[in-house]
């Protein structure tokens, strides 16, 4: 990652079109600012994460969720019949966006597993878009 220092703005390549300010962030976090936003997203970003298990329960049973209840993702290990890029390319011809864990992994081999972020989803979104059972039936039948 290439880091550019420009007067006040910190500018990332992963973040194009997002400034961060410096002094915006003193602000937030010297006044209280930063706090306060965080007691008020934690029961949304909870009620997202029950959401997205409640979805998963009812139409993904065999994925197994993981983790602690904190964080803005969540991590699914699949059942040993299912390869995790399979799933994941086969959810990408269908247009659903979900991450295999096997780039992120530190060391080793391990469970294939995905990853699902619910930030920046609704309540509603979250349930309409796991449609992952379509993706896991193509990939058990091949």
């Amino acid at each position: 990652m290439k880091i550019l220092f420009d007067q006040e703005l910190i500018i990332t390549e992963r973040q194009r079109g997002s400034l961060c300010s410096i002094p915006r962030q003193a602000f937030l976090t010297t006044r209280g600012e930063f706090g306060r936003h965080l007691r008020r997203m934690r029961p949304v970003y909870r009620r997202r994460r029950d959401a997205l298990l409640t979805a998963l329960h009812a139409r993904l049973p065999d994925l197994q969720a993981a983790g602690v209840a904190a964080g803005l993702h969540l991590v699914t290990w699949l059942p040993p019949d299912l390869d995790e890029t399979a799933v994941v390319e086969a959810a990408a011809r269908r247009g659903l966006g979900v991450y295999g864990v096997g780039p992120y992994r530190v060391s080793g081999d391990g469970p294939g597993g995905l990853i699902f972020g619910y930030a920046t989803l609704g309540e509603p979104a979250i349930g309409e878009g796991i449609d992952l059972a379509a993706v896991i039936e193509e990939v058990r039948s091949r």
